[in-house]
């Protein structure tokens, strides 16, 4: 059959434009705080069927582009409120790493379709090796940001997550990959054979390979589910929320008022049930660590309570002209504690600006480059009888998933998450945010406890289900007060570490392997379909 280029182009560029609106959708919902997690499954199904049709080079990375940049932008639209011009960039970079992965499939998907089910499942496996060994590059790429991997989309769906205690996230976000390519084969090979028959038509090696996947993740929930009974209540943390707007926080003219709402509120929630209190990043105007009239004024007020302030704040060395942003432990009669944690991945343009980009100003205004830490830092929690050791996650350390298993793997018997997402609004970047405590969580086999200045402030199980969040009386996570929560861990995992804290990311070194495969399998002659199509 003689065909028409023109027409073909033209045809193309349609079903890429349709197609990439599809995928928009359907990735941009199934991220927190939309909760169509099942869209996940799908969400690159119309983007592969159209790359097997082999659109031309320059349609393409058009198509791919645009995708990656829109599905971004409309995920990260909550940083506009700090920098739009930063929101911009960063949706356009980690657009073009989307792009790598959709090109890699545009270069196998025409040759491994072509191949027997077993190479072609191989390959599948390969192409969401890719995907995995691009998210692990997000962590370490410019200055480091792993934020929404795909496995995010499932932050609420405990029955899928259990495998990351294994492989960590990448699993999931391995998983999600490999179904929308089956499903995609699926649809292609329906399409093809034209069969009206209800099951020989669907019928799918490929598809029934992909709920087999799901299947084992199904297994994998029930065998881990803890024995009844298991549960053991730690302590309960009564949570300050002062919500003082990022624009007033550090305004030399309010440091008075902020203090005193900050104790105001400490008082009011200390007088609940609680053993102790827990404030959110930066939460005092004045360091505690390295000005002694703040440090003198937060101790009394433990001693007031008679409860320990475990609380995320500044340390300014006067001498060095060095600040510091971490966790600290006030406690009733022996004060600040010398056990606090110093922030190991700090933020750009936030808390230091790289030496090549000096022009630039900081956000924070305040003190100069934070250094960062270069350990984990445990705090010991003494209540009472018992002691628990304690690792800090401070700002958006929670979505670096090496930071929280190497406090893990040094000791840490749960997870102290201190933020302050004020600066981005009310809409859905503080519950994305928490999202990412969810997969630490079910990774490490430890439970989260998070505050924030102004939400989102609550505690995650071992198991990644969210126990308790804190809301005000119309439901919404941000407010100005406060509540309590009472933490437990399964007797399960009290002394006992998951596979993934103990080996780490062994799985993402499976995926690269599988990519390189799935590349040297595509180079295996091709096999001649017996169906052809015009």
């Amino acid at each position: 059959m003689i065909r028409n280029p023109d027409g073909d182009a033209k045809f193309s560029r349609y079903w890429g434009a349709l197609a990439a609106v599809i995928s928009v959708l359907c990735w941009v919902l199934s991220i927190p705080p939309f909760e169509f997690a099942e869209a996940a499954y799908i969400a690159f199904v119309p983007l592969l069927l159209w790359l097997y049709t082999q659109p031309g080079r320059r349609v393409f990375l058009v198509v791919a582009l645009v995708t990656g940049w829109a599905s971004w932008l409309a995920i990260l639209i909550w940083l506009r409120h700090v920098t739009w011009l930063g929101t911009i960039a960063l949706s356009g970079v980690l657009a073009v790493i989307f792009v790598a992965w959709l090109w890699s499939a545009r270069v196998l998907l025409p040759r491994l379709v072509q191949q027997n089910v077993v190479i072609r499942l191989l390959g599948f496996a390969g192409l969401a090796g890719v995907w995995v060994v691009l998210e692990w590059a997000r962590t370490w790429l410019l200055w480091g940001f792993p934020w929404a991997p795909l496995a995010l989309s499932q932050w609420e769906r405990p029955v899928i997550l259990q495998i990351a205690a294994w492989t960590g996230a990448y699993g999931v976000s391995f998983l999600l990959v490999f179904f929308n390519l089956c499903a995609a084969q699926t649809l292609r090979h329906r399409i093809i054979r034209k069969e009206r028959k209800m099951w020989t038509g669907w019928f799918s090696p490929d598809l029934y390979v992909g709920m087999a996947a799901l299947g084992v993740c199904i297994y994998v929930f029930f065998s881990v589910l803890p024995q009844p009974g298991s549960s053991q209540a730690l302590f309960t943390a009564a949570v300050v929320q002062p919500y003082i707007a990022p624009e007033l926080k550090w305004d030399t003219e309010r440091e008075i008022e902020n203090l005193e709402i900050l104790e105001h509120q400490t008082r009011f929630v200390a007088s609940l049930e609680s053993d102790v209190v827990l404030w959110p990043e930066a939460a005092t105007p004045w360091p505690v660590m390295g000005a002694p009239e703040m440090q003198a004024r937060v101790e009394r007020l433990a001693n007031e309570l008679n409860k320990p302030i475990l609380m995320g704040n500044l340390a300014e060395n006067r001498e060095l002209g060095e600040w510091r942003n971490g966790a600290f432990l006030v406690e009733p009669g022996s004060g600040l504690s010398q056990q606090y944690y110093t922030k190991r991945e700090l933020v750009p343009f936030g808390e230091y600006v790289p030496s090549y980009l000096s022009f630039i100003d900081k956000v924070v205004p305040i003190g100069g480059s934070f250094i960062p830490g270069d350990s984990v830092g445990l705090m010991d929690l003494r209540l009472a009888d018992s002691s628990y050791r304690v690792g800090a996650l401070v700002c958006y350390e929670d979505v670096f998933p090496h930071l929280a298993r190497a406090s893990a793997r040094a000791g840490a018997e749960l997870f102290f998450v201190a933020t302050n997402n004020a600066w981005y609004g009310e809409e859905g970047g503080a519950e994305q945010h928490a999202a990412h405590s969810v997969l630490r969580a079910v990774e490490n086999r430890r439970p989260v406890m998070r505050v924030g200045n102004g939400g989102w402030s609550g505690w995650i199980d071992c198991y990644g289900s969210v126990r308790e969040v804190l809301l005000d009386a119309e439901g919404s996570i941000y407010f100005r007060g406060g509540g309590s929560y009472t933490v437990s861990q399964f007797s399960e995992w009290t002394r006992q570490q998951s596979y993934y804290t103990r080996h780490g990311d062994r799985f993402v070194a499976l995926s690269a392997v599988l990519a390189l495969l799935a590349f040297w399998l595509a180079r295996r002659p091709m096999v001649r379909p017996a169906e052809r199509t015009s």
